[in-house]
């Protein structure tokens, strides 16, 4: 995995779009319930870059503002949100991890602390087809800074995957193939400073 699929994953340098159309309209007042209630989740993950490449991997998540993601392959690849700043770890550099603002990511909605699809400007449309029911996100107060479409099951409700676009249609999609909620997770994971002073 090269640097350039890692930041895709981010959607950190997306500008402007065009909301797209939806056919019907989805209440998603109990999808809301079920973000506000997700707090701490682990499992595994599948990647689909906007090349068609695919990337697997185990994913870390505790809110407010912490995610990790540890790719298979390549060894060493993994990129790291602490609440502030999200790392970036390529194996191919012996740089320490590049740095952004977490809050320049559309994924930064997935991991506030207080998440309410009801937030005007928030949700720019829902649909329902045989996959589940699909939400589009983006940062009211950035909305130029990226989109993201979360896809829920229903029967349970549970996240089943995430994808974000950027300004030239590059859609980069996540799958969660493994999905454990309420499962806490050490505070080292997120710790992109102890991650680069253990980085080979």
């Amino acid at each position: 995995m090269n640097r350039r699929a890692l930041l895709l994953l981010l959607a950190l340098t997306a500008l402007p779009f065009a909301a797209p159309a939806f056919a019907q309209a989805v209440d998603v007042s109990a999808i809301n319930a079920y973000l506000v209630a997700l707090r701490n989740a682990q499992g595994r993950f599948r990647q689909t870059n906007p090349n068609g490449s695919v990337q697997t991997g185990a994913f870390y998540l505790a809110k407010p503002g912490r995610i990790r993601f540890e790719y298979d392959q390549p060894k060493g690849a993994m990129v790291i949100a602490d609440g502030t700043n999200v790392g970036v770890f390529d194996p191919k550099s012996n740089r320490n991890p590049t740095r952004y603002p977490l809050s320049r990511t559309p994924l930064s909605l997935l991991l506030r602390e207080n998440l309410s699809l009801r937030e005007p400007g928030m949700v720019l449309g829902a649909t329902r087809d045989a996959a589940g029911v699909h939400v589009t996100v983006v940062d009211p107060r950035a909305p130029n800074d990226g989109r993201m479409v979360m896809t829920f099951s229903e029967d349970p409700i549970a996240l089943r995957a995430w994808a974000i676009t950027t300004k030239t249609g590059q859609r980069t999609e996540v799958a969660l193939t493994e999905l454990s909620t309420g499962v806490s997770s050490n505070p080292s994971l997120f710790n992109i400073e102890l991650a680069a002073a253990n980085y080979r």
